[in-house]
């Protein structure tokens, strides 16, 4: 096969760092590859994939030594607004890229900055919008959507291009499982059909292996091995079961407390597109409950209006035995914790310090106090060394690991965590899952939206399952393996996820 990019890094430094972010990386990249990148958090994955686009060092500053080639052209050549010739690149988080409100205006931004006629443009639109699996998006407004259909949205965009590269950065983080096999699909079909040459990041990624060639393993700004996926595969499964042993568990609900109740409770967005619809629910304290659902089922709004961002058309909302109001929202607030799907939404701090020790000041805990619970709580996310530095230098998993420990660090009451292991690898997930399970095992209460079954299934005591805006079902983990049958039809596969067994 034809060489297209030949990559030589010997090292890529940041201003004021002593340590490389990347170290002698050579590997060379055929037309028509389809190679998937993984690695730990802050392993150099992102990094890598700013150096081949150009953003590094064209945008971000940074000193390389080393020379990266794509069609030949050495890229320190080649303006950055010109890459678009040659590489699709989509980031790692879809809010990066959206830059219009509404979806047409989105996806013809780039077709129109090329000059293309407006009939071309019609159509590519039309066409790559349903390829997407978003038919009749094309008026949506983009603040209206889900994570995962923001994500496809900004696929769109970068297909319709039409580059010969594609390079992706988590582009499935924020997708449900049907969502991801049929993203998985339609990149492969690209690549077999259409020669377009795939370079993804990936750290959860067993299900497009089918679709790869070639698997690199990233550790420390190195590339430590390359493996075929079969070879990767057999490998990583039996890391998996080796962490799944012993760690998976599920807690026991028998209190009666009630600390939620919602009573046919609905919500409309502006663009007339329902977001949840005459939901009931209750949840009791100690519960350790999962909302799973497709994209756009409802989930995140649910958990918005729990915490009071959204205000419900219609229905109440009882919490901790208090009608939630306007003049009681901030104390009830104070009693919960909220975990972004995206942890750029609550991460303000100039430093990790400042951002874990936000809560603390204001609840007017003494200096002592607020070190030693900062540096605790930092030490159990793995981020203690960076305490110091800016949170937006952090890899996203990070940010993620850095929001989560500014909530713990105040002992809530109740949790309510929005997709707090996307875009972690396994040991930081099961990390996250294991603090959460913690703090359910010792009384609070946890409300927990995820797309991994597995997590759901063994870690909960309750799962609810929405579908098209309402609670689809919501029962017992043990009554799951009765209804695997149900819950399939409407896109969630548990098959083969219970991994805990009652002892």
């Amino acid at each position: 096969m034809k060489t297209i990019v030949q990559i030589q890094v010997d090292s890529l430094t940041f201003p004021n760092e002593e340590k490389p972010a990347l170290q002698e990386i050579y590997f060379d990249i055929s037309q028509g590859d389809f190679i998937v990148i993984t690695g730990g958090v802050a392993s150099g994955k992102s990094i890598l994939l700013h150096t081949i686009t150009g953003a590094i060092p064209h945008y971000h500053q940074a000193q390389l030594t080393g020379k990266i080639t794509i069609m030949d052209q050495d890229i320190a050549h080649i303006p950055l607004n010109k890459m678009s010739d040659y590489v699709g690149y989509m980031m790692q988080e879809p809010q990066n890229q959206l830059i219009s409100l509404k979806v047409w205006d989105d996806v013809a931004f780039g077709l129109e900055n090329l000059e293309l006629p407006l009939e071309e443009i019609k159509n590519r639109i039309k066409s790559i919008l349903s390829f997407v699996g978003l038919k009749d998006f094309e008026n949506r407004m983009t603040t209206s959507l889900s994570g995962g259909e923001a994500q496809r949205v900004v696929l769109a965009g970068v297909l319709a291009l039409e580059a010969p590269i594609l390079i992706l950065d988590q582009p499935t983080a924020e997708l449900d499982p049907l969502g991801r096999a049929k993203l998985y699909k339609l990149l492969g079909h690209l690549n077999k059909t259409q020669n377009l040459t795939v370079i993804l990041v990936m750290d959860c990624m067993e299900e497009v292996l089918s679709y790869a060639n070639r698997v690199l393993t990233m550790e420390n700004g190195r590339i430590i091995r390359e493996e075929n996926p079969q070879e990767y595969l057999k490998n990583r499964k039996a890391y998996i079961m080796q962490k799944l042993k012993n760690k998976s568990k599920r807690i026991p609900n028998n209190q009666k407390e009630l600390i939620l109740k919602l009573t046919d409770v609905t919500f409309h967005y502006k663009n007339s597109s329902t977001g949840c619809e005459s939901i009931n629910l209750e949840i009791y304290k100690g519960d350790f409950l999962s909302v799973v659902g497709l994209n756009g089922s409802g989930k995140s709004t649910l958990a918005k209006i729990i915490i009071g961002l959204l205000n419900p058309s219609h229905g109440e909302i009882r919490i901790f035995n208090q009608v939630l109001t306007k003049e009681n929202l901030k104390n009830i607030r104070e009693r919960c914790g909220f975990l972004f799907q995206n942890p750029d939404y609550q991460i303000f701090g100039s430093s990790l310090e400042e951002e874990v020790s936000f809560s603390l000041k204001l609840r007017g805990e003494t200096k002592e106090a607020i070190d030693k619970k900062v540096e605790e709580s930092l030490d159990f996310v793995g981020l203690l060394e960076y305490k110091d530095m800016h949170p937006q230098r952090l890899s996203r998993g990070q940010r993620q690991l850095l929001a989560l420990s500014s909530i713990l660090i105040s002992n809530p009451e109740f949790i309510i965590a929005d997709e707090p292991t996307s875009g972690l690898d396994e040991n930081q997930g099961y990390m996250i899952m294991e603090k959460l399970y913690e703090f359910a095992k010792n009384g609070s209460t946890v409300l927990l939206i995820t797309h991994d079954f597995t997590m759901a299934s063994n870690f909960s005591n309750r799962i609810v399952a929405m579908n098209k805006s309402h609670i689809y079902k919501d029962i017992s983990i043990s009554e799951l393996p009765g209804h695997l049958k149900e819950m399939k039809e409407i896109g969630l596969n548990f098959t083969n996820t219970l991994t805990w067994k009652e002892t």
